[in-house]
């Protein structure tokens, strides 16, 4: 899916920056800081040797950079791509620890892999108000699609699946939204302050010595950015 869907996201964008071209807008590219909550529901883990109902996974928190570049369609919409790249904490939780050994239940809480997770997104911004306005609210609605990579199982883990284990989380693409408000700060520069979400559903596959096990995850994240614009 990762090979199929990035280059649609990178040809719709390019297809916004063109129409937006023929009517003389303008661009702004922004960076700044990202603060995620990933908020993940996951179902247990299940497979081979693997006590029913037993062991399951969370995401803490994470910050990351923040990378955009948005071109007006008209005084009012603009065509925004998103990216950021935060990697992920994954915590094991022990669901029941009398079904486990003591050293396994002795994990609870503790960080046993991380991921990267890639999500570009593209959205259509409706901004209120006039372009001539020091404040200006905005609302998106756009779509996501996430993958992930530089999946790393640590030691811990290793010993709780019984061995080397590879971690693989498959793509996901859905819909997103964002809420924010950009103010002048004079000339080119602007800053943005914004909150934003998107529907995330993957599957975790682990293979411990050719053993497969499995979860459903799904991402509800609240993600609060604060960026510094350059328009031209």
């Amino acid at each position: 899916m990762k090979t199929a869907l990035l280059p649609l996201l990178v040809a719709l964008a390019l297809a916004c920056g063109t129409c937006a071209s023929a009517l003389a807008q303008s661009t702004i590219l922004k960076l700044g800081g990202l603060w995620l909550d990933p908020r993940a529901s996951t179902s247990a883990l299940s497979g081979p040797f693997t006590p029913t109902d037993a062991l399951s996974l969370k995401f803490p928190t994470q910050t990351t950079l923040y990378l955009s570049a948005a071109r007006d369609i008209n005084e009012h919409w603009e065509a925004e791509l998103a990216l950021s790249a935060p990697t992920l904490d994954m915590g094991l939780v022990v669901l029941k620890p009398a079904a486990l050994s003591s050293s396994t239940a002795a994990l609870d809480g503790a960080v046993v892999a991380k991921v990267r997770q890639v999500s570009p997104t593209l959205f259509f911004n409706y901004k209120l108000g006039d372009s001539s306005n020091p404040f200006r609210p905005f609302v998106g609605l756009g779509v996501n699609y996430t993958f992930f990579d530089n999946a790393d199982s640590s030691p811990a883990y290793d010993a709780v699946n019984g061995g080397p284990t590879n971690l693989k989380l498959d793509d996901a693409l859905g819909l997103a939204l964002q809420l924010g408000i950009t103010a002048k700060l004079g000339g080119p520069w602007s800053i943005t302050g914004s909150w934003s979400t998107a529907q995330v559903k993957t599957k975790l596959t682990t293979n411990t010595l050719g053993l497969q096990r499995s979860m459903d995850i799904t991402f509800r994240p609240s993600i609060f950015i604060i960026a510094a614009g350059y328009s031209f």
